[in-house]
């Protein structure tokens, strides 16, 4: 079995992740780390003297990877800027490479089916970084539930508390925007940090190991605290699919307390909660209880490995894709079309403040209380009668097609 060629597109921020996975996992035998594109070589000079050092080639730019390293590279990664997604996915693909692409796949659902659409011209393939549909508990909740033992699911709903620094927003010249490079990045919580939870939500509502659920109405609200960026930072959905099951979806950046990610699947059989640490239980109508976690595997690097065992032909379907994925982007596009634009918190509800630890923070002093309320009473924000939330419209999202929010 020969290994695969991995390449990185870039070395800082995420990068840099994508780095140390491929050269911690080439101990297995089926990838290396062959290409890696540097732009900035001079501010990059200690790391691009180690990559070369160890016989890996430096490219520097996407165009002279596409055209120099067919040699060497089999499959790119590429941990980039979310507005560049598709371009770079669907530029690499058409240049013969198959393609790991950092999650979320792409702002717009025009950009994901185009994506679809250059899978199937070129023959290659672009799998998509969402590190826990390639764990080991969501696959086995996914078993789980179409083995019909948790009966028909009514509902999933999952919330999150992460606070978001000034030095979060100032990382680089996107983070916190809606419109950056002269695209949409709709760089809020939903589609961003917490878009895990959320596409793990519309994925074990599929039908089917591979697939994701189709959605056929969509109610959505966003909210702005951070005084200085665009984009929503506190934001709560409602979704139904079209086989029934209703999805919620509560997330801040301004939260009083930073709490991890938790879920909840409601059948007529039973209840399951999972944490984002992956420990995971079941309680049965019956009485019977099952927990368990992650065994051990990393999801982060099984995405990489699935991409390997990919291009080696060794299974056949991909974990995570453009197609299994898009209901989530329609998710995304049908929030924004149903809350129509982001409402700002008045800001004297709003506390701005350097923490303990230096950081720059905002805080929206009870949101952490009125989204645990929502969360248990499966409501919205504006459904608890806060002041500054603003009820939206549900919005219609079966056979979506085209999101254009400056229509």
């Amino acid at each position: 079995m020969s290994e695969v060629g991995f390449a990185v597109v870039g070395v800082r921020n995420f990068a840099g992740s994508y780095l140390r996975n491929i050269e911690e996992l080439e101990a297995e035998g089926k990838m290396k780390l062959t290409a890696v594109v540097v732009n900035d070589q001079v501010n990059n000079a200690d790391k691009v003297r180690e990559l070369r050092h160890k016989g890996i080639a430096i490219y520097s730019s996407y165009e002279s990877l596409l055209k120099e390293a067919k040699a060497c590279v089999d499959v790119i990664g590429l941990p980039v800027s979310i507005p560049t997604h598709a371009e770079m996915a669907i530029k690499g693909m058409k240049a013969g490479y198959n393609i790991l692409l950092e999650k979320p796949p792409a702002p717009t659902v025009q950009e994901i089916d185009a994506m679809i659409k250059t899978e199937k011209e070129t023959g290659r393939f672009c799998s998509i970084g969402f590190q826990y549909i390639h764990s080991h508990t969501i696959r086995k909740i996914k078993q789980f539930i179409l083995e019909g033992k948790l009966g028909e699911i009514k509902e999933i709903a999952a919330k999150g508390f992460w606070p978001r620094f000034k030095s979060y927003y100032d990382r680089n010249d996107w983070a916190g925007k809606s419109v950056a490079m002269g695209q949409l990045v709709l760089d809020g919580p939903m589609h961003n940090a917490f878009a895990h939870y959320l596409n793990n939500m519309i994925f074990l509502a599929g039908q089917s190991m591979h697939s994701s659920a189709q959605l056929k109405r969509v109610r959505a609200e966003l909210y702005r605290g951070h005084s200085y960026i665009e984009a929503d930072d506190n934001s709560c959905l409602e979704a139904e699919t079209t086989t029934g099951t209703k999805i919620y979806f509560y997330v801040t950046h301004i939260p009083e307390e930073k709490r991890d990610p938790v879920m909840e699947i409601i059948g007529t059989k039973g209840k399951i909660s999972w944490k984002m640490n992956e420990e995971t239980k079941i309680e049965l109508n019956n009485g019977e209880v099952i927990e368990f976690d992650n065994e051990g595997l990393d999801p982060k690097k099984e995405v990489f490995r699935i991409a390997a065992d990919k291009h080696l032909s060794l299974i056949e379907d991909l974990y995570c894709t453009p197609e299994n994925t898009r209901n989530f982007v329609v998710a995304i596009n049908g929030a924004y079309d149903s809350a129509e634009k982001i409402k700002a918190v008045p800001q004297n509800l709003i506390k701005e403040f350097e923490n303990e630890a230096g950081e720059y923070q905002t805080v929206l002093p009870g949101i952490d209380e009125k989204i645990d309320q929502a969360f248990a009473e499966r409501k919205l924000l504006s459904d608890l009668d806060l002041d500054w939330a603003v009820k939206s419209k549900w919005v219609n999202v079966e056979n979506y097609t085209a999101f254009n929010p400056f229509n």
